[in-house]
């Protein structure tokens, strides 16, 4: 999950986590009606802090729902079998960092990686459950959700709600800045108030305790009284309301703004509109916005009230002032004293009603229980599945890596174990230390969080591809993990080869100077047991409670038995020895029932890559672990370990298994990968090749869809049902572009074959773009034979094109295709009738006149004929019978058509033309002279007839 899927699903979770707060404090003010506004209004303005604080809920613990774990009875000859649960744990801020220990310059390598974790690191161990992480820029890195309702897997829709999120937020922010400039020129332009009212605005002061200096300004440009804060404080008093109030009423109105400045509403009224600009769709901040609005107003009421001693003249001094203003609203950052008409309604109630809570002062005790219940549901809500994410996306969608080498690498020694097959690809060097700690953040998979790396864990992008480090080819593992849950934290620091007990309860071997660590447990209460080797790879033991040293008794052991199985499987942590020493006791069987035990989508990975390349599997083994495939969540996991099945596996019994795995792949880059990989292992198989074209089809993504089908093309062959699967996965391509580079692809390998061409003409007519469909019929005109079949697909698919232009060019096209023949020609000439433009029509008629048109006479005039442009029509004609071999029969045949010429002077060259070169022949001479007839002007009447009648004599 990048940074932005993070971010917005923390903003669209933030959503119903602040309706739910804002409906918790609804129902907590409504169970306590008398608080007093102060009070209110700083419940809701803890309220709106918490939404925002909802920002920062993904860095708090989640809770973790531990599985069972149990011992397989295959692999444990010495252990009972149990049943135990993990603590309750919560990943910080696991990191895993590539170092030399070795402090010298010149031989200490330093390397840069920038990339998704995810396509290097794999998918992360249930038994620490990860809602996010921290990069060591601070960066917020994504992890995902263990079960949410709402999963959102289209890249627009991200996109969509980034930009509406931010156009929204620019607005608001732009309306407030465009506010402040206002008030600003508000201020500016404004003038001193006479010095009676300073003296008594001073007075006000003194008497209420109010020590913000405030300046007393009258204004012409505002019609209501209002307040204006931030650094330079001012009341603005309206000029038509300094004239038209009493000294009493005016009093109310400069204590009532007083009031505000007082409170500091001017900050506090900012804060509020920062906050709902960038927050703009969340609903709750629009409830809160103006319950804040009006607490404020009613605070400020009360205040006065308090100071004055009396409602009735200050209720009817603010009715007077909201008639004078004419309701006039103050401004976006300023604070009025008479708001809008339902507001003033409602203040002049609450200020006349005797029962109510008139202390203006704030309650400490409902205050207190409200942060209580906030604080409550901000814990809840950390803890609770999130209701929105975005779907993981592929490692090999997203996986973009640089590495740069700063420093020479150093050189490394170390034994060697056994190691899964690299990834496929074009290697990239990776050199490391005999003590390097290869440490990232790991973003989780949909099921489980940050992976724990092994020796043998690196799962890499086949567009990025990494070759093992030195230090993974020798089995080591160096990693460090540190999880939290409130006061309890849970970590392993792996450094070097490592190798553990039969039973998994201890730890057997560790390379020379190799170190391990695990801890659990509080600052008083922890466990902790740490296994250091010398030189000569010779252990130290220790473990310790608290800050004492003990030996490992029964109950540390009964401790260690507890957590370190269940670690050892989902970090995948020496992994390659493990299966190693499985395998030797239990055989296949026994790895499978292993993984079937893992949480980690990506430790299960690991096991079944180690599976694969240390033994072979019988059909019902490769069963059970393609059933263990199929139900890894994570699919660049999934998609790793299919990429790593060998080819010999695709066998007629085991096929449906993994091609079932396969299709449980949701990213459609991953299952691209994979679908390309079994390409290049066992395209020749037409099941495999079956199975491969409908899986395919199931592909949403066009883009991957049309590579895959790009790359079967090649194995491509037209017998059985296979076809009729492969053009069934074409036909679901929506993309006109990519489904014009699949047919393209196919013609190029197999146009040839005559099932194949016509499937490829039926499929083109599909597609929506005449000019991707004009391009691949273009292409089609290479392999064009004069088969009936072909001739109607092809003819079928070109007058389906919409466009005169393209339409036009492909009937051109297939016209110079050489040895076409008379049905060909008649085709042609039908589908030219489609044309809408005289041009088009025209040119490829005038370009059918160069092959033999005759034998299609009939459909060549027929579509003559429809031409409406008399000049286009004529030249059609002049070519024809410009033409040296056209006979008699076609002569005549132009001169009827001419007939149908409504330009007098068209009619006539095309006539005169055949009177040049055909009047010789009687029967050209007599349709001369009956087309003639239909001559109108008698100039051209006259030409035509001298023409007709100079041949006469010259014959």
């Amino acid at each position: 999950m990048t940074h932005v899927n993070f971010a917005m699903t923390t903003l669209l979770n933030g959503i119903w986590e602040g309706a739910l707060l804002a409906v918790a404090m609804w129902l907590f003010l409504k169970l306590l009606p008398r608080l007093n506004p102060t009070t209110r209004f700083t419940v809701l303005w803890v309220t709106l802090l918490a939404i925002v604080a909802l920002l920062l809920e993904p860095f708090m613990p989640r809770t973790f729902i531990p599985g069972a774990q149990t011992v397989s009875p295959s692999i444990a000859t010495t252990l009972k079998p149990t049943t135990s649960t993990l603590a309750s744990i919560k990943t910080e801020q696991p990191q895993f960092s590539v170092k030399n220990s070795d402090t010298r310059s010149e031989s200490h390598p330093e390397l840069v990686l920038k990339s998704n974790p995810e396509s290097v690191f794999g998918r992360a161990p249930e038994f620490a459950k990860l809602r996010n992480g921290t990069s060591g820029s601070g960066s917020i890195a994504a992890a995902a959700v263990e079960h949410p309702l709402i999963r959102i897997h289209s890249g627009r829709i991200l996109y969509a709600l980034e930009i509406m999120w931010a156009l929204l937020s620019l607005a608001m922010l732009m309306r407030l800045g465009f506010g402040y400039w206002k008030l600003r020129g508000l201020k500016a332009d404004a003038t001193p108030a006479p010095a009676e009212w300073q003296m008594r605005l001073r007075s006000l002061r003194e008497i209420n305790g109010v020590r913000r200096q405030t300046q007393l300004l009258i204004s012409s440009y505002i019609a209501a009284p209002m307040s204006l804060g931030f650094l330079n404080p001012a009341i603005l008093i309206p000029r038509a309301i300094l004239d038209s109030l009493s000294d009493s009423e005016l009093e109310h109105v400069v204590l009532h703004e007083l009031g505000h400045l007082r409170r500091r509403d001017d900050w506090t009224n900012l804060a509020q509109k920062l906050i709902e600009a960038m927050l703009p769709i969340q609903p709750a901040v629009y409830w809160i916005g103006p319950r804040m609005s009006i607490e404020r107003e009613m605070a400020c009421d009360d205040w006065v009230i308090a100071a004055t001693g009396t409602a009735e003249p200050y209720a009817a001094s603010l009715t007077r002032v909201a008639e004078l203003s004419q309701w006039a609203h103050a401004g976006i950052l300023a604070a009025g004293a008479t708001g809008n008409r339902s507001q003033l309604f409602s203040r002049v109630h609450h200020m006349l009603d005797r029962t109510r809570n008139t202390t203006p002062k704030l309650t400490i005790g409902p205050l207190g229980a409200a942060i209580a219940a906030i604080g409550g549901l901000i814990y809840v809500g950390a803890r609770a599945p999130q209701m929105v994410a975005f779907a993981q996306t592929s490692a090999t969608e997203n996986s973009q890596q640089e590495l740069t080498t700063l420093r020479p690498p150093h050189s490394l020694q170390a034994r060697r174990a056994p190691i899964p097959t690299p990834v496929p690809g074009v290697p990239l060097a990776l050199p490391a230390s005999p003590t390097s700690t290869v440490s990232a953040e790991s973003p989780a998979s949909p099921r489980g969080p940050l992976a724990l790396l092994a020796s043998s864990a690196s799962p890499l992008s086949p567009k990025a591809p990494i070759a093992p480090t030195e230090a993974q080819q020798s089995g080591e593992t160096h990693m460090e993990m540190t999880t939290r849950n409130g006061w309890t934290s849970f970590s392993v620091k792996i450094d070097g080869a490592i190798e553990f007990t039969d039973d998994d309860r201890d730890v057997k071997s560790l390379s020379p100077g190799g170190h391990f660590r695990m801890e659990e447990g509080g600052w008083l209460s922890g466990r902790a047991y740490d296994v250091k080797a010398d030189s000569a790879g010779n252990l130290t033991k220790t473990y310790s409670v608290g800050s004492s040293v003990k030996p490992l008794d029964s109950e540390g052991q009964t401790w260690l038995g507890h957590l370190l199985p269940q670690m050892i499987r989902d970090s995948g942590a020496g992994a390659a020895l493990r299966v190693a020493r499985i395998l030797r006791q239990g055989g296949p069987k026994a790895v499978i029932n292993e993984i079937g035990l893992i949480h980690s989508d990506g430790s299960k990975r690991i096991y079944l890559e180690q599976l694969f390349s240390q033994a072979p599997l019988n059909s019902e083994q490769l069963k059970e672990a393609a059933r263990l495939i199929q139900g890894i969540a994570s699919d660049g996991d999934k998609a790793q370990v299919l990429v790593n099945v060998d080819g010999k596996y695709f066998t007629g019994e085991l096929r449906p298994s993994l091609f079932e795995a396969v299709n449980s792949i949701s990213s459609d880059g991953d299952k691209r990968r994979v679908l390309s990989d079994i390409v290049k292992k066992d395209a020749g198989s037409a099941d495999t090749f079956l199975g491969m074209a409908r899986a395919a089809k199931r592909i949403s993504s066009d883009g991957d869809k049309a590579e895959v089908l790009i790359e079967m093309a090649n194995s491509y062959r037209d017998n059985g049902g296979l076809g009729l699967a492969y053009f069934d996965a074409v036909k679901s391509i929506s993309s006109d572009g990519d489904h014009a580079r699949v047919l393209s692809t196919l013609l190029a390998a197999h146009g040839d074959d005559r099932d194949t061409l016509a499937r490829v003409l039926g499929s083109a007519e599909k597609i929506s773009s005449d000019g991707d469909k004009a391009r691949v019929l273009k292409e089609a005109v290479m392999r064009y034979t004069d088969d009936e079949l072909i001739r109607k697909a092809f003819i079928a698919a070109a007058n389906s094109i919409s466009s005169d232009g393209d339409h036009q060019r492909v009937l051109v096209a297939l016209v110079h295709r050489q040895g076409i023949g008379a049905a060909t020609v008649g085709g042609i000439a039908k589908s030219a009738q489609r044309i809408s433009s005289d041009g088009d029509k025209a040119r490829v008629l005038v370009e059918l006149v160069g092959v033999d048109v005759e034998p299609a006479r009939d459909d060549f005039f027929a579509a003559a004929d429809t031409i409406h442009s008399d000049g286009d029509h004529s030249h059609v004609l002049l070519a024809l019978l410009d033409k040296s071999d056209t006979t008699s029969t076609m002569a005549i045949a132009a001169i009827q058509s001419a007939t149908r010429i409504s330009s007098d002077g068209d009619m006539g060259r095309v006539l005169m033309d055949a009177a040049h070169r055909y009047s010789k022949d009687p029967k050209v001479d007599a349709a001369l002279r009956k087309a003639v007839e239909s001559v109108h002007s008698d100039s051209v009447y006259r030409s035509v007839m001298s023409e007709i009648a100079g041949r006469d004599e010259s014959n």
